[in-house]
């Protein structure tokens, strides 16, 4: 066998969610001309037996590091995803996507990238959906705060550079969301749910959790469910908030960058004239309070 189809072997055999031995009888299955047997002689041609351990005990010592290894950062990437679910059905979960969705990229970071989509559409998650909707969307946001976290650095447009323009040079002034500040809708209140699972460590069921989504529900604005909210990075932490729909839409000219004269005029669009001038104001102090805008842009 050559080094890079031994290389490709192995590799999926540690890979395999299943174990190695199941991984095995599975491939003959695949391969209906292979004689019972072949995938293991191929294994066995290249990993030793011994009278303690065979081939496929020594792999599954490899198999087993490397899917608790993923597990690991898994539950580091969704630890309220994690909580809500409890540590079996997540321990689960994380089984059922890698057989999906195994690590294909060289850094473990990416390992979880499509867990939301996993979550939210795939048939082997059906059951989970009914039982707890919420998961693709917290696991969204989740991933959304790492994102954040590990976005590049730029300069911040601080409060000194606003302070030092003249009256007539704001109407010009160029306004630029950040790499490391986005925001989305949410069918359910993630925000809460997430607070109580990582802030108050009050979740360890999906029935505690569900009941927080219940209560989140309760009280978002004018009693919908849909959320959206803002994440960003701020000094190595990672910090959210709600926004309205008007901040959101005006957050949603400043992704493509925008003079604050047209933001003011698109604000009196919305909101009108009377109101528009101060709502901006408000705005534009607010967002660099948090540290939202790049001086750059």
């Amino acid at each position: 066998m050559r080094l890079r189809e031994a290389q490709t072997a192995l590799a999926e055999w540690i890979r395999a969610p299943e174990g190695v031995a199941q991984a095995l009888v599975e491939e003959d299955a695949k391969r209906r001309d292979a004689a019972p047997g072949s995938a293991r002689r191929r294994l066995e041609s290249l990993i030793r037996s011994d009278e303690v351990l065979d081939a496929t005990g020594r792999l599954e010592i490899y198999a087993n590091a490397y899917f608790h290894r993923i597990l690991g950062v898994l539950s580091s990437d969704y630890p309220a995803l994690r909580a809500a679910l409890g540590a079996d059905l997540f321990h689960d979960l994380v089984t059922s996507y890698l057989l999906v969705e195994p690590s294909r990229h060289p850094s473990i970071r990416h390992a979880g990238l499509h867990l939301a989509d996993f979550l939210g559409h795939h048939d082997a998650t059906a059951r989970l959906r009914e039982r707890a909707p919420w998961a693709a969307d917290l696991a969204a946001f989740e991933w959304a705060r790492n994102d954040m976290f590990d976005a590049p650095d730029r300069s911040l447009l601080e409060a000194d550079a606003l302070a030092s323009l003249l009256p007539q040079e704001f109407a010009s002034l160029s306004l630029c969301l950040g790499p490391w500040a986005s925001f989305r809708s949410y069918d359910h209140p993630v925000d809460r749910l997430w607070s109580a699972a990582i802030e108050e460590a009050g979740i360890e069921s999906i029935e505690a959790a569900n009941e927080v989504v219940s209560r989140g529900r309760g009280r978002s604005s004018g009693g919908k469910d849909r959320v959206t909210l803002l994440v960003w990075r701020k000094a190595e932490r990672v910090c959210h908030r709600r926004l309205d729909p008007v901040e959101a839409g005006a957050l949603a000219h400043l992704s493509l960058g925008i003079r604050f004269e047209a933001l003011c005029e698109w604000a009196a669009d919305e909101i009108g004239e009377a109101e528009a001038p101060a709502r901006a104001a408000g705005w534009l102090a607010r967002w660099v309070e948090d540290g939202l805008l790049d001086a750059s842009g």
